[in-house]
């Protein structure tokens, strides 16, 4: 009974350590970091006081220690291993376990880190390649004690099942590394391309949207016309305005902007069309309003549709007769002032409820401008997060970069709050951190946000993996027409090999 209960424990313990390797890996986005954890885990549920993990490298034609455990810098310098030489080289030429006894004589032990000084003499050397589908990319090693309990076969397929955890890991972090150097490069075009075109008085995007905004500021800013610019809070309505004004023959006069929802309806008049002394209590002094003090130029409403039902029959005649007057005041003043206005609201809505005037809706919505959300055009917040980035990091003295799932997290938020919010999140980060920022160091919102769309659980390891692979074959089929021959060998698979992952995946074929 006793030999039962203590098979089970050593039975557990096993499963233990297989579970605690997939936590690590799981959490994990970095290779190398991740292979630490995992030799350190080996260490403590196992006993395991030297281990390594050595990887191929095609440069060197050889086997190279990549991470390693209870080692120092200088033997893991000597972990350089020809295909085929010593047990590491061996089991990387063949693919199968090996297991070596008495180390501090066995010649089989060629001993090239010289660790064998501090073995104690009752080691047993275990070494398992670490696979990828049929591929070897490297071997995990290591220098265990077994007890009399322990089973060293069960130890090995223990290994083995590392082995295989780690080589999946390595190629996903392989595809990774290729797409994020991908990314870096396009990142880098773009940012190139963002300098010469998509970057108008800081309207940043290269979204089809983005570039159709772009093209009809550029038309309207060649005429005189009154604009009406729709859209959520935070779209940048007033960046475009600006864009239009700076874009135009005005440029070089005032751009006046005014809040409608932000000043009380007594003060409103007062600042739009000005005043003369002794208008009102406190009016000490004649003033001029903001139209006046436009123009030549562009006067931006801010929130037109919050303006009061009184004042919107002096703005239409404004719009009209090109007049003001001030307040206590019957003499006409000429302006000539470009009327830019903005809303968040539906103002035809406010027409139909009888809360802005419809001739005046009609004189403003000559061009009409709608500023789509920041969640329709997702494809923008990359580079809006590059130009907040050197915004921030240039105003604050500062390197920050975000990692590439800290900038798929952003992506896939669906930001409320618009640019506005994108911009308050990207210098909160810029100022509360150093170096790379990654997806766990994002706001809490954003991280519950993505948590929920993606489910309570992440998608495991092989899961992820799996989801990768389809993606890649589909890809190549698409780019060899289909042709399953050609697609294989662009994938580095047999044909049989394709042709089971075509069934295994349900993969379409589609004939042409």
């Amino acid at each position: 009974m006793e030999g039962i209960t203590d098979r089970r424990s050593l039975e557990t313990r096993e499963l233990t350590i297989v579970n605690e390797v997939a936590k690590v890996l799981s959490r994990s986005h970095n290779f190398e970091e991740a292979i630490k954890d995992i030799l350190k885990t080996l260490y403590s549920f196992w006993d395991v006081e030297l281990s390594f993990v050595a990887i191929f490298k095609p440069h060197i034609k050889a086997l190279q220690i990549f991470k390693a455990f209870g080692f120092s810098d200088e033997e893991i310098k000597r972990g350089i291993f020809k295909r085929g030489e010593g047990i590491t080289g061996k089991v990387f030429k063949t693919g199968v376990p090996v297991v070596l006894t008495d180390l501090r004589s066995n010649p089989a032990f060629l001993n090239k880190t010289r660790v064998r000084d501090k073995l104690r003499g009752d080691e047993t050397f275990v070494a398992v390649p670490v696979k990828v589908g049929g591929d070897i990319v490297g071997v995990l090693s290591i220098f265990k004690a077994f007890s009399s309990k322990e089973s060293i076969e069960r130890g090995i397929e223990t290994l083995m099942i590392l082995g295989t955890l780690i080589g999946m890991f390595y190629k996903l972090n392989e595809r990774m590394e290729i797409e994020r150097l991908e990314w870096e490069e396009e990142k880098k075009i773009l940012r190139e391309e963002l300098k010469r075109t998509y970057n108008i008085h800081g309207i940043v995007g290269q979204s089809d949207a983005i570039l159709n905004l772009i093209e009809v500021i550029k038309k309207v800013a060649a005429t005189d016309t009154t604009v009406l610019i729709t859209g959520e809070s935070g779209t940048g309505k007033s960046m475009i305005a600006k864009a239009i004004h700076f874009l135009s023959k005005r440029k070089d006069k005032p751009f006046i902007t005014i809040n409608c929802a932000a000043i009380p309806e007594t003060l409103l008049e007062a600042e739009l069309f000005g005043y003369e002394k002794g208008a009102f209590t406190g009016a000490h002094t004649s003033k001029k309003g903001k139209f006046e003090l436009a123009n030549g130029g562009t006067i931006f409403l801010d929130e037109i549709g919050d303006m009061p039902l009184s004042l919107q029959a002096k703005l239409l005649r404004v719009l009209q007769d090109k007049e003001i007057e001030r307040l206590g005041s019957e003499k006409v003043v000429k302006v000539d002032v470009r009327v830019i206005a903005a809303t968040n609201r539906d103002i035809y809505k406010l027409v139909q409820e009888g809360q802005f005037r419809e001739d005046l809706y009609y004189r403003l919505n000559v061009v009409p401008i709608h500023v789509p959300p920041l969640r329709d055009r997702k494809e923008d917040i990359p580079l809006l997060v590059e130009h907040f980035l050197q915004t921030y990091n240039s105003k604050y003295g500062k390197r920050v970069k975000l990692s590439p799932d800290a900038v798929e997290s952003l992506i896939e938020y669906n930001w409320p709050g618009n640019i506005r919010e994108l911009e308050n999140t990207v210098e909160r980060l810029v100022v509360m951190h150093e170096g790379t920022v990654r997806g766990v160091d994002l706001p809490p919102h954003i991280l519950a946000y993505r948590r929920k769309l993606l489910g309570s659980e992440p998608m495991d390891l092989p899961r992820k993996i799996q989801a990768t692979e389809r993606e890649k074959i589909v890809e190549a089929l698409e780019k060899t027409g289909y042709v399953k021959s050609r697609a294989a060998k662009l994938l580095g698979y047999t044909l049989r090999q394709l042709d089971y992952r075509i069934k295994k995946y349900g993969i379409e074929i589609k004939k042409y």
